[in-house]
């Protein structure tokens, strides 16, 4: 079983309609309530691959009394952390030829709400097999949260999966020893402030930035594909389409989830690529038609 973390789940009203006129009354010809956030998608596409995880987030008031509702409905297990504010919503109205979106307020967490979230996660994280970690979307506390739970998986003995951001403290990253990392090639450039082109700058970018403390690496963003470091060995996935979507989360949660299934490096590869360009759609047959599909290539480095 996979944890996953996601610590601004979103509740989104969705309302469409002709027009939304501003100071007149306006009807919507339909109306749809439904979870959104990193942690949502993920837990989908987890289900499509059939792939047994749980989410864990804070929540509040009525938005997150739905959102927890609403996902478990859908089939995935919710463990939160209650908050006195509400969970955060978007408000979607689509028109005819334009789309306006309103936020309400990140919700507020205290100390007393960090702790007790911290040690929920001690006792979620101890019953899982993996941990992932998404990209916070809020401010605050919420962004500091990434490596102190690195820190706690590790101790546990569980690997855990992050995404890199321009943001992270490389030493920091390499000292709360995270298993899986996904990185897109434009932040390795920001983080040495060089352009990266070729395989052997993205070893130089690697080795300078991380060293070999971090066992798996995912490098993404060339419209060629993507390549996996997996304890110092290179390879290779060919994009299918160049101008394909690649969804970083997904990549997440197919790394993981080709650790619990003690997936080879070339299988783990095909099952992360495979699933960041799915748009979590697809069942786990469509996946492995797709991944049959994937070349692999080890690299020579």
């Amino acid at each position: 079983m996979i944890l996953l973390v996601d610590t601004n789940p979103i509740l989104e009203e969705r309302l469409k309609g002709e027009s939304f006129p501003k100071g007149a009354l306006s009807r919507a010809s339909e109306k749809q309530t439904t979870p959104a956030g990193y942690g949502t998608h993920m837990a989908r596409l987890a289900r499509s691959i059939n792939e047994s995880v749980r989410l864990m987030t804070f929540l509040g008031g009525d938005a997150g009394g739905r959102y927890k509702k609403l996902m478990e409905a859908e089939g995935t297990q919710v463990v939160a952390k209650n908050l006195r504010d509400e969970t955060r919503e978007h408000v979607i109205l689509e028109e005819k030829n334009k789309k306006t979106t309103i936020e309400t307020a990140e919700p507020r967490r205290t100390r007393e709400d960090m702790v007790d979230f911290y040690d929920l996660f001690l006792r979620e994280a101890e019953k899982s097999d993996a941990v992932v970690l998404c990209e916070s979307t809020g401010t605050g506390e919420a962004d500091g949260m990434k490596l102190p739970l690195v820190r706690y998986a590790r101790k546990l003995s569980k690997p855990v999966i992050i995404l890199a951001s321009e943001a992270d403290d490389e030493e920091a990253v390499k000292e709360a020893k995270p298993f899986g990392l996904v990185v897109n090639r434009h932040v390795l450039a920001a983080k040495i402030n060089k352009p990266i082109h070729f395989l052997g700058e993205i070893v130089s970018a690697l080795d300078t930035l991380y060293g070999g403390e971090i066992p798996l690496i995912l490098v993404t963003g060339s419209e060629r594909g993507s390549i996996l470091r997996a304890r110092g060995s290179y390879y290779f996935a060919k994009n299918e389409d160049k101008k394909g979507s690649f969804d970083a989360h997904y990549a997440a949660l197919a790394l993981a989830a080709g650790i619990v299934r003690k997936y080879d490096a070339p299988t783990v590869l095909k099952l992360a690529h495979g699933a960041a360009t799915t748009e979590g759609e697809a069942d786990f047959a469509d996946l492995k038609g797709r991944m049959n599909q994937i070349d692999v290539q080890r690299m020579e480095v």
